[in-house]
């Protein structure tokens, strides 16, 4: 009988993979470095700014192009060991979805904010990993602006949508449940961006982040490779639930330089017409290899407030996995 059920067993599952194909691949990478932030108080720390994370990813081919995925991905800290995300343990994304070559993709869950991948995060020559950008003015917040972010980096209990054709691409994001109680309002956004040769475009508009109707944050992103420089240009503008306004602009640049690369930017951000923001950040990264790099950043920003620190300073090491 045992014979019959294990031959039974192993033809079902020779079944199931004629079937189907999957894969599943773990991935992540984890960043630290050492030194002192602008905005923050004095003292010098280790500290992650990029996000050390720890991720699981994988699809299943189900046909005529047709692919089901999922995306888990776990964020920490590299200095203790704690989770980077508080409560939230898939902090990174949480989500699964289906996705074919004309239909683009679909995913349920928690993703990126469309406005974010396709404007934020490209305008930014630092790429959010270090304290030359660890403000996150692109997204409307960070210690110099007050009262929570107005763009969002991800949305929960969303349905996302992305397609791209020739160099153009498009994302629309929704959360099915309003945020907050009484009357509020669902978090929507949507991102569009064009990139063919050294050129790239990117633009979004987010709404009711924070569930408020009247909080809104639009943004741009531009670059272009001249091949000894990479230029980088990002505008951002809104207001919160308050209608108080909000303005970000970056201006940045990168330098290849064989195995390393020189990086710069300035950082400007205003609220309620005020300057709260002035951050001038100069970087160096030396690449090991494809997967490790060591970098040098040193900021300074003289509109910090008095008692944190004015200039900061971070040496660190990024592995990748």
């Amino acid at each position: 009988m045992k014979t019959y059920v294990v031959a039974g067993l192993a033809a079902l599952a020779c079944s199931a993979g004629a079937w189907a194909q999957s894969s599943v691949t773990a991935f992540g990478f984890i960043e630290a470095q050492v030194g002192r932030q602008t905005q923050d108080a004095p003292g010098t720390k280790l500290f992650d700014m990029g996000g050390s994370r720890l991720g699981f990813k994988g699809d299943e081919d189900l046909g005529d192009g047709l692919k089901a995925s999922f995306y888990l991905e776990h964020r920490l800290n590299p200095d203790d060991g704690t989770s980077g995300g508080g409560a939230t343990f898939w902090k990174g994304g949480s989500w699964v979805g289906l996705s074919g070559p004309a239909m683009g993709s679909i995913k349920l869950g928690r993703w990126w904010s469309q406005a974010f991948l396709k404007s934020q995060f490209a305008s930014d020559p630092f790429g959010m990993g270090t304290l030359g950008e660890g403000t996150y003015g692109t997204v409307g917040c960070g210690p110099a602006f007050r009262g929570g972010c107005l763009g969002a980096f991800w949305v929960n209990n969303s349905v996302s949508y992305e397609n791209s054709f020739g160099g153009f691409s498009f994302g629309g994001q929704v959360s099915v449940e309003p945020v907050g109680s009484g009357d509020k309002k669902r978090p929507a956004n949507v991102g569009v961006s064009y990139g063919a040769g050294p050129v790239y475009i990117g633009a979004g508009h987010e709404v009711s982040n924070d569930g408020d109707k009247d909080s809104r944050w639009s943004s741009f992103a531009a670059t272009y490779d001249l091949e000894a420089v990479k230029l980088y240009l990002g505008y951002g503008t809104g207001q919160d639930a308050a209608k108080v306004k909000r303005k970000n602009v970056i201006a940045g640049f990168t330098i290849p330089l064989g195995v390393s690369q020189i990086i710069g930017s300035i950082d400007l951000q205003d609220q309620g017409g005020v300057r709260v923001e002035q951050l001038l950040s100069l970087g160096y990264k030396y690449h090991l290899s494809k997967r490790t790099n060591v970098f040098a950043v040193v900021a300074n920003d003289n509109k910090a407030p008095a008692g944190t620190n004015k200039t900061g300073y971070a040496l660190g090491m990024f592995h990748a996995f």
